[in-house]
């Protein structure tokens, strides 16, 4: 039953996905879009803080060294989609947009004592946008109008190891290999508006393949003896990447410059070998956790727990470049960093994964975060920010003794460099997402033995 659960999900989630736009945002215009996809189920509720948060009812393939973290015969599915609905302002202009798009299809599964693997599918970068100017040339007013869009996807695999797993101390280290590909297009249309449909237009498409390597650890230490109490440190680095690239150059005029039949080629570029230096990342992150002991006042039917969250992330950008033969197409990107801070209460810990006569609510995971820093766009000079406010919810699955459950968040976010004439973004996102694990009778890999 749950392997076809799992299919079910799969296909409608990823057919859903895939057929929607997953990027309506101005930010993307520069080089292969935004990094990565809309903000997760669960970590988009914590303030995106997810370099340190690992447990056996977690998917956490951003850091490879949390496959270890997972109890033996218990595998993890993971499927979520993410949705976002903006609001742009430029001076006194305001229009919207809106993004839905699969964010991850993942299966994690331990083996012997101390491995764990994942394999997976989620996006790598993201272009979406449309903008028009206008601009008045002698007598003439020119109508300008860029366009974007494409997305690019890695196959994950990874591989974990828990080299130190004493009484008190606990220490893993993991390794993330990536197949990225995929295409994005940018163009630019241009017309006077007393001859208009006749037109020009420019258009420039890369396609990538290539790998990409991440390495993560994390070092987990019990401040009691009763275990209650234990503090996590984890980091993620991603070095600096040459994905191979080809890139294709296309200048047409038109006399119907909105139907791409009646286009005439003046001049081409075509398979353009070359590469795309992708920046290096990383991140360190902190989870404390803490739950009550035991007591006359606190038994196993109501302990709790919280968990407080912290992650600081970097990337240089401004070492991203485009490489090929033929002549670059530059801008400036500015190196980005986030802080972000999260927090979760569960009112019944010990109760999580059982049926042993406690409220719904009791066992239902209660999230929130928020996060700051800076984008690596620029504009007239000046870096853009980023501030957002989240919530979100762990759902136990009730309907058997496992560790599945519905995970669920609210984003809200502002963007840009508070200028009056400047971009600006203010939005909304709305992330759900499903984790499946066998219940304590079902085991997915479980060799049986005939008599």
């Amino acid at each position: 039953m749950i392997y076809k659960l799992c299919l079910v999900l799969s296909i409608g989630f990823a057919g859903v996905g895939y057929a929607q736009k997953y990027s309506t945002s101005p930010f993307s215009t520069q080089g292969i879009g935004e990094a990565g996809g809309l903000e997760d189920s669960q970590f988009g509720a914590y303030g995106n803080c997810r370099t340190a948060i690992m447990d056996s009812a977690t998917v956490n393939i951003y850091n490879p060294s949390s496959y270890t973290a997972l109890a033996k015969g218990q595998p993890l599915f993971a499927i979520g989609m993410s949705s976002r609905f903006s609001r742009y302002t430029t001076g006194s202009n305001t229009y919207n947009g809106q993004t839905i798009g699969l964010n991850q299809i993942t299966m994690v599964l331990p083996f012997g004592k101390r491995f764990g693997m994942a394999i997976g599918l989620q996006p790598f970068s993201r272009k979406g946008y449309s903008i028009e100017q206008k601009e008045l040339v002698g007598t003439d007013t020119v109508r300008n109008i860029y366009k974007g869009n494409g997305t690019t996807q890695q196959i994950l695999g990874g591989l974990a190891y828990k080299f130190l797993d004493i009484k008190r101390h606990q220490a893993s280290v993991g390794l993330n290999y990536s197949y990225i590909f995929g295409s994005v297009t940018d163009e630019r249309q241009v017309s006077f508006i007393a001859y208009e449909p006749i037109g020009g237009l420019d258009q420039l498409t890369y396609r990538l393949h290539g790998g990409q390597l991440s390495v993560g650890m994390n070092y987990a230490i019990m401040l009691d003896t009763m275990k209650n109490q234990y503090l996590r440190l984890a980091a993620v680095f991603t070095p600096e990447q040459k994905l191979s690239a080809h890139r294709d150059y296309f200048h047409y005029t038109s006399t119907d410059i909105s139907n791409p039949n009646v286009y005439d080629t003046l001049s081409s570029n075509t398979n353009d070998k070359g590469s795309i230096v992708y920046p290096a990342s990383y991140s360190i992150g902190l989870n404390y956790s803490f739950r009550p002991r035991v007591t006359t006042k606190y038994s196993r039917k109501n302990v709790y727990q919280i968990n407080i969250y912290a992650d600081y992330s970097s990337t240089r950008w401004s070492d991203y470049q485009t490489q090929f033969s033929t002549e670059d197409f530059d801008f400036s990107l500015a190196n980005s960093q986030r802080f972000s801070f999260g927090m979760q209460y569960t009112p019944n810990y010990e109760s999580y994964a059982k049926s042993i006569g406690t409220s719904y609510f009791n066992r239902v995971r209660y999230r929130a975060g928020t996060y700051f820093g800076s984008l690596p766009n620029l504009e007239s000079g000046k870096q853009l920010k980023e501030f957002g406010v989240s919530f979100g919810f762990g759902l136990p699955i009730a309907s058997q003794k496992t560790n599945s459950t519905f995970n669920f968040s609210v984003q809200y976010g502002q963007r840009g460099n508070n200028e009056p004439s400047g971009l600006q973004e203010q939005f909304i996102g709305f992330n759900f997402g499903v984790i499946l694990a066998p219940a304590s009778y079902d085991k997915w890999f479980k060799k049986y033995k005939l008599d």
